[in-house]
């Protein structure tokens, strides 16, 4: 997909400005609203003679918001009905707020009229308001927002996202249950009908493959060349990081769930029963499981910890590297490199001061070679590690024997002919080990499987000899 950079300009300058100046008339008029109140009592009175020029002020403030606002709407992404009601509202409210500063000034015959103008300025300024933040956010909002009791109570059945109907997490449908509502969550309120930026609209499947008006954002069975989840990745600087800067992010669980989704060919209507599933969002879903946490599967340790330093965070950051919290209720934290390729042995030194923070770590197609393993070693929180298809020969693997809760190992995708596995061998934690494409001898994968006899070993699709004594497992990991 080609970014097409935003060169600026005075007309976009002065249109992104409405967001700050559309508060001024709120404000000003409702201000006038209250002292017209306070001035029918009898020791307030002396209010009256500020409403004119409040009135005034507010004119003025409503017309530089419309002004800005037309600009605003030439940068295009706006659902035309919204835009245009939401256009002729806003000029009602700066017509509506010289006729009435008129009527305190000019025509006092009808005076009468005051308080009740000002009354209809009040509400058309909150129709207006509805209209704008529906172009802004979507008109389903607040309501996805809204407990499950008090939206049956007003009976708001459209939601950006599906509700729960399952009791167990293996019957909850992928996309239905467990990744439309992240996107509802994320998502909808920049690409939804009424406000297209990009051209991009992700209320269903069918919208998400048809993409925006850079092309398609989603590539079936490749996450890490899908739009829709590499800008999940990028830097919060970064003009095309979604969801924006000043938004929050999603999580590394709603990371993995949408990575899944998409490895297994973005299916609709299949349960998480009916798919393939990889250690990491095995743990996942059992942490969603009843109302499960994260931090009680084992890719999370027990322990607790300072957090992390916010320097070190930055350093990360400004190479391109995305630094994600692993939950809420603790300081763990996860790395991955997906948007930082020409990361490399001397980079992997950034990673020490969060050594007792970062328990996953995602090297994957990086410019690591096998010295950066020394590094690598003193990471002893570390649970995940995958440092598939890189530079690495796999000869200094035995510096991992420090990570002692180290589970997961993706070396697949490696030239690992002559790899070191005995050097795994004092791993005793290790569960799941990835060899796919890694031309490792049968011999030394049996070797290491003697020694480590509960160690799964998954060789893609490489069939073995087996022997009689042999108790090696082998399965294969979708999309590894």
């Amino acid at each position: 997909m080609n970014l097409q950079i935003n060169q600026g300009s005075w007309q976009q300058l002065i249109g992104r400005s409405h967001p700050l100046l559309v508060h001024l008339p709120i404000g000003i008029l409702l201000l006038a609203l209250v002292l017209a109140l306070l001035s029918r009592r009898q020791q307030w009175q002396n209010l009256k003679a500020a409403i004119p020029v409040t009135l005034l002020a507010g004119f003025i403030s409503a017309v530089c918001s419309c002004f800005t606002g037309y600009l605003l709407s030439l940068d295009g992404g706006y659902e035309d009905g919204i835009l245009s009601i939401h256009q002729y509202l806003g000029i009602a409210v700066a017509v509506s707020s010289l006729t009435l500063y008129l009527l305190y000034t000019k025509w006092e015959k009808l005076k009468k009229w005051q308080l009740p103008g000002i009354i209809i300025i009040a509400l058309l300024l909150s129709i207006t308001g509805h209209y704008g933040g529906s172009l802004t956010h979507g008109d389903d909002y607040l309501s996805q927002a809204m407990p499950g009791g008090l939206r049956k109570l007003i009976g708001n059945k459209k939601s950006g996202a599906a509700q729960n109907n399952y009791t167990d997490i293996a019957d909850a449908r992928v996309y239905e249950d467990l990744v439309q509502p992240v996107l509802s969550n994320r998502c909808y309120s920049c690409h939804n009908a009424q406000k297209l930026k990009g051209g991009l609209r992700l209320e269903s499947v069918e919208l998400i493959r048809k993409g925006g008006e850079h092309g398609p954002v989603l590539k079936d069975s490749m996450p890490e060349m899908s739009e829709l989840f590499k800008r999940l990745l990028l830097p919060e600087n970064d003009e095309h990081r979604m969801p924006p800067k000043g938004k929050p992010g999603v999580s590394p669980n709603e990371l993995a769930l949408l990575q899944w989704w998409i490895a297994q060919g973005a299916p609709t209507g299949k349960k998480v029963k009916d798919l393939s599933k990889t250690p990491i969002i095995t743990a996942v879903l059992e942490g969603m499981q009843g109302g499960g946490n994260i931090m009680h599967n084992a890719f999370v340790p027990e322990q607790s910890v300072a957090k992390a330093d916010i320097n070190a965070i930055q350093a990360l950051i400004q190479k391109g590297v995305k630094v994600l919290a692993v939950g809420e209720e603790n300081n763990f934290i996860s790395i991955t490199c997906i948007n930082a390729n020409d990361f490399d042995n001397a980079d992997v030194a950034l990673l020490l001061p969060l050594k007792s923070q970062l328990i996953w770590l995602d090297l994957s197609g990086t410019k690591i070679t096998d010295s950066a393993f020394t590094t690598i070693a003193q990471l002893t929180q570390l649970t995940r590690l995958n440092v598939k298809q890189t530079k690495i020969s796999g000869s200094t693997l035995n510096g991992l024997s420090s990570c002692q809760q180290l589970k997961y190992l993706n070396l697949s995708d490696n030239a690992l002919k002559n790899a070191d596995l005995k050097g795994l061998s004092k791993s005793k934690s290790l569960q799941q080990l990835y060899l796919a494409g890694s031309s490792v001898p049968t011999v030394a994968i049996q070797d290491l499987q003697t020694k480590l006899p509960t160690l799964k070993i998954d060789t893609g699709n490489i069939s073995l000899a087996k022997l009689v004594t042999d108790t090696l497992v082998y399965h294969k990991e979708q999309g590894k």
